[in-house]
């Protein structure tokens, strides 16, 4: 492949770790939407209702963080592997310019 198809797939990377990003923030704009709604309904909870109530909200916020830090990791990891991807590609661009017009020497 060429240089620039090379280039091409680390911006496709790049691009593709941006949508990662934004449908992060996506997510958690409509979970934090939930959450408030499900909190607006705290006061109607009571007794053992409430503290189970307040126990799920624990684990919403956890499940929340989990999948936030999971979605960022895979957005940094297709930055790295774009980044890796075009370092491989210079390193073997220089070395099939040492390989001399008529071919190899033998």
């Amino acid at each position: 492949m060429s240089n620039s198809n090379f280039r091409t797939e680390a911006d496709v990377m790049r691009a593709t770790a941006n949508n990662v990003d934004s449908t992060n923030d996506s997510v958690i704009a409509e979970l934090n939407r939930v959450q408030d709604v499900a909190q607006s309904t705290r006061s109607f909870w009571q007794g053992t209702a409430q503290a189970r109530f307040d126990q799920l909200m624990v684990r919403f916020d956890d499940a929340e963080r989990r999948l936030s830090e999971a979605l960022r990791d895979i957005a940094t990891n297709i930055r790295d592997n774009a980044v890796n991807f075009e370092d491989v590609d210079a390193t073997n661009a220089d070395s099939f310019s040492g390989i001399e017009p008529a071919g190899l020497s033998l």
